[in-house]
């Protein structure tokens, strides 16, 4: 069966173009706001990035903030320290004119110190009360201390002691000898050394003996200062034995 059609040709055309128009337009607006919608969800998800890196920011901030403040407490207390320890040092608790009194006084005739240094230099020594308490179990027993009794002594305790190097000129080793004894005999100083002692020209034709020795300051310095005068014991009578004996 034939239809016949009696709508004009252009007007089909017209019709079919509008329709074109109409679908190119949906399409155009549906890929618009595929867009728009894009761009907004990057622009939110920008945004709350710019937000989370401010709040970073700000972390950091407060972060740098409290290490600043950090470090200047340890300044401070690195600066507090440091002026406890001049304090200490210049309170002395030994006086160094009484230390070089009993060194000069010590010397014998014809003899004389040129020179003397002191530096503190740490000193491992065994605790005293440990060394008797193992004494008395070892006494009484025969046998060392075992258990938590013997492994919670201290084996080795290290201390700040100051030690002393003296230079001086003795006519003969005799002199030398004699003051090694009467610092042996001064319970002020500890662990009297010579170092050396050899012929030195002092002048034309006189050769004097040149000697250098080093001794520690006693642990009970204090109290060796401090002890009454006829407490104290008779160096220069104990002195001229010693030093024959070692002659």
């Amino acid at each position: 069966m034939q239809v016949t059609n009696f709508l004009p040709d252009d007007y089909l055309h017209r019709r079919g173009v509008r329709r074109a128009n109409w679908t190119c337009l949906g399409i155009a607006t549906g890929t618009l706001l595929l867009l728009g919608a894009v761009t907004a969800f990057v622009f939110i998800r920008s945004w709350s990035m710019a937000g989370m890196r401010y709040l970073t920011e700000l972390q950091y901030q407060e972060a740098s903030h409290q290490i600043d403040d950090l470090r200047q407490l340890e300044q401070r207390r690195a600066g507090l320290f440091h002026k406890v320890e001049l304090s200490t040092a210049l309170l002395e608790r030994v006086p160094r004119s009484n230390v070089l009194a009993r060194l000069t006084n010590h010397l014998p005739e014809h003899t004389s110190l040129t020179s003397m240094t002191m530096q503190l230099e740490v000193i491992k020594t065994k605790p005293k009360k440990a060394a008797a308490g193992t004494d008395d179990t070892q006494s009484a027993g025969g046998k060392p201390p075992t258990g938590a009794a013997g492994k919670n002594q201290p084996r080795v305790v290290r201390t700040k002691r100051l030690r002393f190097r003296l230079d001086g000129l003795a006519e003969t080793d005799v002199e030398v000898a004699e003051y090694i004894s009467r610092l042996h005999a001064d319970p002020l100083f500890e662990s009297v050394d010579l170092q050396f002692s050899e012929a030195f020209p002092y002048q034309e034709d006189v050769t004097m003996r040149r000697f250098q020795m080093s001794l520690l300051l006693s642990e009970d310095a204090e109290k060796v200062l401090g002890a009454p005068a006829a407490e104290a014991p008779s160096v220069a009578e104990s002195a001229p034995v010693d030093a024959k004996g070692e002659s």
